[in-house]
């Protein structure tokens, strides 16, 4: 199977639409929908493929997080779209990053860089994020990349930085359960002090770890194939796919979960739900 699960669209960061995410991926047999705080862009992926024959579309989600280190990423697999109060959480999450996104607007005007918040939105197409903010930066001509309106502005320690009240880690994972999803611990080498988090995070029901990512290294992915062994966490992979206006080295499928990962997560999700693909 050709699998990727973890993708994005616009309806988060993503550069392209779901539609548009589809038709990138009708050589595959399954990719994931895993958007920053939102299912929105599921029902349009599956129309699509519906429409094209392929993929199957699996729901998720990634629910941004924070401890006292910093970010941490959650990944929800099989969530329930229609869950009204997953929803009503997911909706309090978005009306904070839009708060947040206003306030770095306002914020990067007293350094020098005036954007057009009506501008943001209309690039965002949904959900505004610091990718679609730095986009601005770029379309304006005060950076050249995204990756610099990061390094120089936006980043969590940048002049520009605005932090937002999130769910710790411990948190999320009870969330997507509740919403009837498996938890998996997204790309774990970004995070500061993720060995010990992760012990923390298997305390509370944690059911997986995304192993096969483009920001853990090999030592790093034979260290969490071990520990997903010890604490018998499901093993899963995916692109972390944003389109290369956003993420430029990370392309649709570069990186395969291992073997046999969707039916896991499908067998867990069991647990808390009826899967629906």
């Amino acid at each position: 199977m050709r699998v990727d699960l973890h993708v994005h669209t616009n309806a988060s960061d993503g550069q392209y639409t779901p539609s548009e995410v589809v038709a990138l991926a009708r050589a595959f047999d399954l990719i994931a929908i895993t958007d920053h705080d939102t299912t929105d862009g599921v029902a349009e992926a599956r129309a699509a493929a519906a429409h094209h024959g392929a993929p199957l579309i699996l729901p998720g989600i990634e629910i941004s997080t924070a401890e006292d280190r910093g970010d941490v990423h959650m990944l929800g697999y099989f969530v329930r779209v229609d869950d009204a109060g997953f929803q009503d959480a997911l909706r309090g999450f978005r009306e904070a990053r839009f708060r947040r996104g206003q306030m770095m607007v306002e914020k990067l005007a007293r350094l020098g860089v005036h954007l057009e918040w009506a501008r943001v939105e209309q690039i965002a197409a949904g959900a505004v994020g610091r990718p679609h903010i730095a986009r601005a930066m770029v379309e304006a001509g005060y950076v050249e990349s995204v990756r610099e309106a990061f390094d120089r502005y936006i980043s969590n320690d940048g002049p520009a930085y605005v932090a937002r009240k999130r769910l710790t880690p411990e948190e999320s994972v009870d969330l997507i359960h509740r919403a009837g999803g498996v938890a998996v611990f997204a790309h774990p080498a970004l995070a500061a002090g993720w060995r010990d988090l992760l012990k923390g995070l298997v305390a509370v029901g944690l059911d997986g770890v995304e192993v096969n990512h483009p920001s853990n290294d090999e030592r790093t992915r034979l260290e969490l194939r071990a520990l997903a062994a010890q604490h018998s966490l499901i093993m899963t992979g995916g692109s972390d796919f944003h389109g290369p206006a956003v993420k430029p080295g990370n392309g649709l499928g570069c990186m395969a979960p291992p073997e046999g990962a969707v039916f896991a997560l499908r067998e867990r999700a069991r647990r808390y739900g009826d899967p629906d693909v």
